[in-house]
């Protein structure tokens, strides 16, 4: 058997073999970015859905935070008055810690669906209009001076 006894030799039958290749065909470059319109679009509703939403639960916080900081002031808790109570009392409010939430998530979602969509329209850039690369004939590499130039 030899060093790897684990490894069983399989007895093939004589016949065709058949090899992978493992050099791929080149294929064609691509001229514009595929991506259909229809996901961009869709991208864009969300965007401004998830921007409405941030707008509504920022209020909601907002309103939420104002009734929180008059009802302790009439106790005489204050940020200036009483730090420590106040940061304590805000950080046991339920509602608070709720709309607080919901504001994070609807950043984030504006975050994500706003990142999607810059990062296709570079891609389209890139992909599609040879007028944003740098031309390869009067670039000079590893040279500080010449980042700072403009054209």
């Amino acid at each position: 058997m030899g060093r790897f006894p684990h490894v069983a030799r399989t007895c093939r039958p004589p016949g065709r073999v058949i090899a992978m290749s493992t050099v791929s065909v080149p294929r064609p470059a691509r001229t514009a970015l595929s991506v259909p319109r229809g996901y961009v679009e869709y991208l864009q509703a969300k965007l401004l859905e998830a921007e409405a939403a941030l707008t509504a639960m920022s209020e909601k916080y907002e309103r939420t935070k104002a009734r929180f900081d008059r009802c302790y002031a009439r106790h005489g808790i204050t940020p200036e008055e009483d730090i420590v109570n106040y940061i304590n009392a805000k950080g046991m409010n339920p509602e608070l810690k709720f709309w607080y939430a919901k504001v994070e998530h609807f950043q984030r979602e504006v975050t994500a669906y706003g990142a999607a969509l810059t990062g296709l329209d570079a891609a389209r850039r890139m992909l599609g209009d040879d007028g944003y690369r740098v031309p390869e004939h009067g670039r000079v590499r590893n040279n500080r001076r010449a980042l700072n130039r403009a054209g």
